[in-house]
């Protein structure tokens, strides 16, 4: 029986050394970077960070470890529980020094997130959502319910800070009577934006990300009352064997600005 009240107190820990490990070596920029087979890069933070991660995570024969820097053992697969976790997402935004990256974690059962974290580490902050509980930012103490806006009109779009395809640009053209703000953010940054109010939609047409690139970010729009689908509009499952997501991924603050894909 997986004792999820301690799941969640290795999570928040986890997220917060996680943090604190990145900050190391943002702060003094000594890192090494290699590129991977798929020439994205990683550096000794990701590393770092995620073996900080595994070692404060709550271990059990019933959970799974599905990480963007580990390779993936297909037998997560027999398991109901799985930690689904990016120890540094935004590399890129990493290298670029644009404070835009993130560190995910999240807890799935059954192909449904259950527990989710998000690091903010130049925030010196946290986000964290319970399916059916809520979802909430942290910071210096003191915790704040999110809840998304209810704007129909005079929309702020998030895009990416270092990928933006035609796809995505042409949404903004085509609408440009209901969007009326832009703003660029790097990793799950962008859904706690939308979580938060701050903006109002994302859409990205990408098939680069992963589930570790979603997972978290799911489960704190959607407790924030806010919608997170495909480009086609259709929920994610997680724990699958093909980890990427063909079909993109998009976050609205509410249903009428589904006609935005249209």
């Amino acid at each position: 029986m997986v004792d999820l009240e301690k799941v969640f107190y290795s999570m928040r820990d986890a997220v917060l050394k996680a943090d604190q490990e990145i900050m190391k070596y943002y702060s003094t920029q000594m890192y090494d970077v290699v590129k991977k087979k798929d020439g994205s890069p990683v550096t000794n933070a990701d590393l770092s960070s995620n073996n900080v991660i595994r070692k404060t995570l709550v271990q059990d024969e019933a959970i799974s470890y599905l990480s963007e820097e580990e390779k993936d053992d297909i037998s997560r697969l027999k398991n109901d529980y799985v930690y689904i976790v990016d120890p540094l997402d935004g590399t890129e935004d990493f290298l670029a020094c644009d404070d835009s990256f993130s560190v995910n974690i999240a807890l799935v059962k059954n192909g449904v997130p259950l527990i989710a974290f998000i690091g903010l580490p130049t925030m010196d902050a946290y986000c964290y959502a319970i399916k059916n509980r809520g979802a909430f930012f942290v910071k210096d103490g003191k915790e704040e319910r999110l809840h998304v806006s209810d704007k129909k009109e005079n929309l702020t779009i998030v895009m990416s800070m270092t990928h933006t395809l035609k796809e995505e640009e042409d949404i903004i053209l085509k609408h440009k009577d209901k969007i009326t703000n832009i703003i660029k953010a790097g990793a799950s940054v962008k859904a706690y934006l939308i979580a938060s109010g701050k903006a109002d939609v994302s859409i990205r047409y990408t098939d680069k990300t992963k589930e570790w690139d979603t997972c978290a970010c799911d489960l704190l729009v959607k407790e924030s009352g806010g919608i997170f689908v495909d480009t086609r509009l259709k929920t994610f499952t997680y724990n699958r064997r093909d980890v990427r997501n063909h079909k993109g991924y998009c976050m609205f603050n509410r249903e009428e600005n589904f006609s935005l894909l249209k």
